[in-house]
């Protein structure tokens, strides 16, 4: 692409030529630009220095004219933001026995990086999106999906992309977006936390694991399949709650009395369900720590608002407001969730007469004694 951009007798020039000459995507802010993201998880997959380490790896030994830096970006950026990721030649088979097959990611499946005009002569619209592409056996297609006007305009649809994805990827925020916004816990925090004593209220010591029982527990969320390197924390919607199942589970298995980790341990008994973990002890803890994540950001969610409705003049301050607003209006709707889990704390070995952890919770056996 860097090099048929610079010809215009190219066969592609048609097509280059209404691709954007300026993207507003993150790897083009400057590090004053991306500090208004505040603590964002999204700042950290920018990935620029591994890209300009592709760039001076691959294409500038090729020596291609004009092949700089800044014009790399502009193609690398294009192609994240336009490509679609189509199946290999030996597995479009496996597609023909369901025609019209949307184009939906699949980890497991092989795929080539694909530039598709048609497509990218649409904008996109969660709320207004009226077409698809699909696949019907080796052709892709450009569908309606809804009834179209003659004059109305057609919009594709990115998926349910957070808005700091569309900004990373795409370089613009709508609010039509917002009903995805996420924002990540990181276990190591959950962890560190667990390492220092996590307070629990004026009148709870501060809930603290020593190395070796926090190790059996951490390996414990392993074996069961429910340790991530961080938990997705959305807006409640029919696919499921505001804090996900895995994260209930993480927590649970920290914060249990030892008969019981030693129980899971042993396999005599399993995981319960979501409505036997939901207890007080467990939303305060969640709470607590949803607490700490949102105390990262620079600003209030009520700052960001005053922000906002005053005008920012700066449009990527605008959208960094918009993104970090987004993200804390997700963290206080899974605090107002973890404060309606009321299950009581006999189901962990908690005591049900004081609002305080046992002793032996706060300083559970050595490893030892944990089988």
């Amino acid at each position: 692409m860097i090099s048929e951009i610079q010809h215009k007798n190219s066969h592609w020039s048609p097509y280059l030529a209404v691709l954007p000459s300026k993207l507003d995507s993150l790897v083009f802010w400057s590090p004053s630009e991306l500090a208004e993201l505040q603590a964002s998880a999204v700042i950290s997959k920018v990935g620029k220095a591994d890209a300009e380490a592709i760039f001076h790896q691959k294409v500038e030994p090729l020596g291609l004219v004009n092949g700089n830096i800044e014009l790399f970006h502009r193609m690398a950026s294009t192609i994240m933001a336009y490509a679609f990721d189509i199946p290999q030649e030996d597995q479009r088979s496996d597609l023909e026995s369901e025609k019209g097959e949307e184009l939906i990611e699949d980890e497991d499946q092989q795929t080539v990086l694909t530039m598709i005009p048609l497509a990218d002569m649409l904008n996109a619209d969660a709320e207004r999106n009226n077409a698809r592409l699909v696949y019907d056996n080796d052709d892709l297609e450009m569908r309606s999906i809804k009834r179209i006007r003659e004059g109305e305009e057609i919009f594709n649809d990115y998926g349910p992309l957070p808005r700091s994805d569309l900004l990373r990827r795409y370089g613009y925020v709508t609010d039509n977006y917002a009903q995805y916004d996420v924002v990540e816990l990181s276990t190591n925090s959950i962890v560190s936390s667990f390492q220092t004593g996590l307070p629990l209220g004026t009148k709870a010591s501060p809930l603290k694991l020593e190395p070796a029982d926090l190790e059996v527990r951490l390996e414990l969320a392993k074996r069961e399949d429910i340790y991530e390197d961080s938990y997705d924390i959305a807006h409640a919607s029919q696919e499921g709650p505001c804090i996900p199942d895995e994260l209930v589970a993480f927590i649970y298995l920290l914060i249990v009395d030892n008969n019981t980790v030693a129980s899971i341990l042993s396999s005599d008994s399993a995981i319960p369900s979501r409505s036997k973990m939901t207890t007080e002890l467990l939303g305060r803890v969640m709470g607590n720590l949803l607490r700490l994540r949102e105390a990262e950001y620079a600003t209030t969610l009520e700052e960001d608002d005053t922000l906002l409705n005053a005008g920012i003049s700066s449009h990527r301050k605008e959208m960094a407001a918009k993104v970090r607003r987004g993200e804390k209006a997700v963290l206080r709707e899974a605090m107002a969730e973890a404060a309606s889990f009321q299950g009581t704390n006999k189901r962990m070995g908690w005591t049900s007469s004081k609002r305080e952890p046992p002793e032996e919770a706060l300083n559970p056996p050595k490893r030892s004694k944990v089988r």
